[in-house]
């Protein structure tokens, strides 16, 4: 008798810690230890995004003095630039006195060759008339030939006015010419002289033009890089954003499922509790009937075995099963997941195009993490969701506008927003993405085809 009493209470306790296994659970430890490596994931992302941040930001305060440095060469060069322009205005203007007075000094040489040439038509005259005459008129011929002293000074006089008149036109004509050859050389120089200095001031300013234009070049480079460091700088907040926010749906995620533990537990310990005090029951009642202890001590046992069956059974089946998300919008898949040949670039999602407007829909339960407007997601709504001890996320974007708000809950079907073409997008559609564990910035780590998710 004390035998099949002792029996009855091993088996009891034997079901007592049978029962009490299964409420610790190892899919709930399984999970949380899931959830606590996906949040130590998200702070290291955190970590490396500040790092890329403040390397950003160090970049872009470089790029910013040696904008500096470039406005100011820029600045000295306009100013050689103003300078010169100065000196070729002055030049220009020594140009045109010049080609006034180029103009004027050939008139004058014009004359000149306007006298040169009638004298030279005289003194050929007067040759002739020498040569006829047989020679130069001598003084001695002029005295004979005088017919009164009167006649003598007259023919004197007429004589020396015409030597005096053949020795000023030959001394005027050799003035003119050696006025000519020199008015001709002055005019020569000068125009050398100014075309001379217009070349090189043309050359200089055209030299500083080009430097001020390599120059400028370079800053609207430099703006370029410090525009896309910007762009990266702004997009590491935006993602440092979404890391925290990812965070905090983690963290209450974790709490949520060790209250559901505790509770679990709890509950568990109650029916454990219950089914021994019921077990103790049906044993002492057992051995109250003495006649047929035997019989019921194997069916203690029977049961006893049963149990440990039923939590073997249990414990060989997988802890988490494939999650089930529904499309979240009607249409048709314009672009796939993966890398695509037109641009050889990862495309982490799939885009679903439809009309603008077209609703769309939360793929599985979940809690709405960030929903926001995006310089490249255009309206976006993120969720995490906590399936199976897992955690997925899902992204939303280009909507045309969204309907939820951060750290709302939504249901798996519910309408989250509508369809556009916000952001970074060509053409009314939903760029969906889905990840294994949290969202990830680029080359977006854990993003998985969301068509092999979806019934």
């Amino acid at each position: 008798m004390k035998a099949v009493k002792m029996k009855v209470v091993v088996a009891a306790c034997l079901s007592c810690s049978l029962i009490l296994g299964i409420g610790g659970g190892k899919v709930s430890a399984q999970s949380q230890a899931q959830l606590n490596e996906k949040l130590d994931t998200i702070k290291q992302q955190k970590q490396d995004n500040n790092n890329d941040l403040a390397s950003s930001k160090k970049k872009l305060s470089e790029n910013h003095n040696k904008q500096d440095d470039v406005v100011n060469n820029i600045k000295d060069t306009e100013k050689r630039i103003a300078s010169m322009n100065g000196r070729i205005d002055q030049t220009q203007a020594r140009v045109r006195q010049n080609q006034t007075d180029m103009v004027i000094l050939k008139k004058e040489i014009s004359k000149i060759d306007s006298r040169i040439k009638i004298r030279g038509q005289l003194l050929k005259g007067r040759l002739r008339s020498i040569y006829m005459s047989g020679g130069a008129v001598s003084y001695l011929d002029v005295i004979m030939g005088s017919k009164s002293f009167g006649n003598f000074l007259d023919r004197l006089l007429a004589l020396k006015m015409i030597t005096d008149q053949d020795n000023k036109i030959i001394t005027d004509q050799k003035k003119d010419k050696v006025a000519q050859v020199t008015k001709q050389k002055k005019l020569q120089t000068v125009l050398a002289q100014t075309t001379n200095d217009l070349h090189n001031l043309q050359t200089m300013k055209t030299s500083l033009d080009q430097e001020n234009a390599h120059k400028q070049d370079l800053l609207d480079k430099l703006k370029s890089q410090a525009s896309d460091i910007e762009k990266t700088v702004m997009s590491s907040n935006e993602q440092s954003e979404i890391l925290n926010a990812q965070e905090s749906v983690i963290k209450q995620q974790l709490a949520d499922l060790a209250a559901s533990q505790a509770k679990e537990k709890a509950r568990a310990e109650a029916e454990a509790k219950a089914k021994a005090d019921a077990e103790k029951a049906a044993a002492a009642k057992t051995a109250a009937t003495t006649n047929s202890s035997s019989g019921q001590t194997v069916s203690v046992q029977n049961n006893t075995q049963t149990s440990a069956e039923t939590i073997s059974s249990a414990d060989s089946q997988p802890t988490n099963t494939q999650a089930s998300f529904i499309m979240p919008a009607a249409g048709y898949i314009s672009s796939g997941f993966g890398y695509r040949s037109f641009d050889n670039g990862f495309h982490p999602g799939i885009d679903i195009a439809n009309s603008t407007g077209t609703p769309i829909r939360a793929a599985a339960d979940g809690i709405v993490f960030k929903a926001y407007q995006s310089a490249s997601y255009g309206n976006c709504v993120m969720i995490s969701h906590s399936i199976g001890g897992k955690i997925y996320t899902t992204v939303y974007a280009h909507m045309s506008s969204y309907s939820v708000s951060t750290g709302q809950s939504v249901s798996q079907g519910q309408v989250i927003g509508s369809m556009g073409s916000t952001g970074e997008s060509t053409g009314s559609h939903l760029h969906f993405e889905l990840y294994i564990g949290p969202w990830t910035p680029p080359p977006h780590n854990g993003a998985v085809n969301p068509l092999a998710y979806i019934n």
